[in-house]
């Protein structure tokens, strides 16, 4: 659908083929280990405080056992839109923009992300306390410092070891800074104001945080780049702008308080390209959710930063009115090119200028060359547009390909591949069979010969009372059992001559 507004959108950060890949360390220091340490040092009397406390939605999250992944969040940062307004962002999965802004952050979380009260009169002592822990009284504590407090803290009040458990969660969770980073002392003293603490916005604060460390970042130059504040509301947005994304890599937790606790997520490795064209064959288009809807006059959250351009506000209203050009940035290269036009155009000569004929001639064809080349990119954009249009014409022919072609093709080759393997178990079985009586042939002779043998030996035997045949009285069934005697070994008949010669003292006895 054509733009209402007739009007450009913002432009990409990044042109197509030329977004940075992730070659490069993503770094960030919302670590929910971190989060485990604190709960282990502080006592199960003030977990369940932390757990039901203004922040405690980190602690559910660190409950889940759930898996970032880095290298989806990262397509998302390298295709911004370029938003000059420092409190969105908004980002491309194919054509289709996605905003991140207080709104969807407000909705993932369930925190509180109201303005700040500026008319708010507020403060409390803090000196005490901050000595106890061993921090500089002018300025907030830093994680590390809270790290060594964990060490000593266990048999403090149940009071300040909760203080103690909501600083080390401010700095983990909500700024996500690095552990040598110190967090603001006006937010860090609302620890020892129970009311205070829960009133105030940190959901604005964790967004705050967040947001500004990707408007300042660059991905194309350093070896790596950080992230501050809660980067996991980074995927969890994701998993909810585009419900493919979702249903495939999310792992979707039902009946959940908060979208932020409503995926286990994981670490795919996601080919974005192969994901949009299923997405296309299986739906028509890709599946996303724009932004959270707010009336148009609350399109954009409160902040202090007011300024609004007007391609990112032709943008948003397009969408709320349904009418977005999901095309616009398809042709953007075309939009860029056709600016050329206008630098070849002649310049203006003014008439106090005496121009010769040869000034003139070359004037001319200058003219006439920037005409030209201006034809030409006007021509070799109208057949880049020709191509594009060619691709989704096939596309679309191949989608609508009647499906029966591919079930009879399907049905064709598992009945090919049936009588291939009857062929081969016919082939065994026939095999086997031929084994099979050559081994019944081999048993039977082999019983003749050991019959014929039994039977020979019987025969040629000089003893006739070897044989014998004796009946077992217990048992039922008559059979006998046949002993043959053992032939005495010429050894023995040696012993038994002389043994006998000693008794008949000296008779002799001849022995064979």
């Amino acid at each position: 659908m054509a733009s209402s507004s007739g009007s450009k959108y913002p432009r990409r950060l990044y042109d197509v083929g030329k977004t940075p890949i992730q070659s490069r360390t993503m770094n960030h220091s919302c670590f929910l280990a971190n989060v485990q340490t604190v709960l282990e040092s502080v006592g199960d009397d003030v977990v369940s405080d932390l757990r039901e406390s203004a922040v405690g939605v980190i602690v559910k999250l660190k409950e889940l056992e759930y898996t970032w992944s880095a290298s989806c969040v990262h397509h998302f940062l390298v295709n911004q839109l370029a938003i000059e307004r420092s409190h969105e962002m908004w980002s491309l999965i194919d054509c289709m923009p996605l905003r991140f802004s207080l709104y969807e952050f407000e909705e993932i979380t369930g925190l509180n992300c109201d303005p700040f009260d500026k008319d708010e009169i507020w403060d409390v002592e803090h000196e005490s306390f901050w000595l106890d822990m061993k921090v500089p009284t002018s300025e907030g504590p830093t994680l590390k410092e809270l790290q060594a407090v964990l060490t000593i803290c266990r048999n403090w009040s149940r009071e300040k070891r909760l203080m103690v458990g909501l600083l080390c969660l401010l700095c983990i969770g909500f700024f996500g800074i690095s552990s040598n980073s110190r967090i603001p002392l006006q937010c860090a003293k609302r620890v020892m104001d129970p009311e205070a603490f829960q009133r105030y916005p940190w959901g604005r604060v964790g967004f705050s945080s967040l947001l500004e460390s990707i408007k300042v970042l660059t991905y194309e130059k350093k070896k790596s780049y950080t992230l501050h504040g809660c980067v996991h509301v980074l995927l969890i947005w994701i998993f909810e702008s585009v419900p493919g994304l979702g249903e495939k890599f999310g792992n979707r937790i039902e009946g959940a308080s908060v979208p932020l606790l409503s995926w286990l997520g994981s670490r795919p490795r996601i080919n974005f390209s192969d994901f949009c064209a299923q997405e296309k064959r299986n739906h028509g288009k890709i599946r996303v959710r724009h932004m959270v809807v707010k009336a148009i006059e609350d399109r954009y959250p409160k902040c202090e930063d007011h300024k609004v351009s007007t391609e990112l506000d032709n943008m948003i209203q397009d969408i709320l009115k349904g009418q977005l050009d999901e095309k616009f940035w398809e042709v953007m290269a075309a939009t860029k090119s056709k600016k050329r036009k206008n630098i070849v155009d002649p310049p203006v000569v003014p008439d106090t200028i005496d121009v010769g004929t040869s000034t003139k001639r070359k004037k001319d064809k200058e003219h006439v060359d920037g005409c030209h080349a201006s034809d030409m990119v006007v021509a070799h954009n109208i057949a880049i547009l020709g191509l594009v249009e060619s691709v989704k014409n096939l596309s679309a022919k191949i989608d609508g390909i009647d499906v029966n072609v591919a079930d009879k093709v399907s049905e064709k080759l598992d009945a090919t591949i049936q009588a291939k393997v009857d062929a081969k178990v016919g082939l065994y079985e026939k095999e086997m069979m031929e084994k099979i009586a050559m081994l019944v042939e081999d048993i039977k002779n082999l019983k003749e010969k050991a019959y014929v043998n039994i039977h020979t030996d019987v025969a040629n035997s000089n003893d006739h009372n070897s044989i014998a045949q004796e009946e077992d009285d217990d048992s039922s069934n008559g059979l006998c059992v046949v002993k043959k005697e053992k032939k005495p070994s010429k050894a023995m008949e040696t012993k038994v001559c002389k043994t006998i010669d000693v008794k008949k003292k000296g008779k002799k006895m001849k022995c064979h």
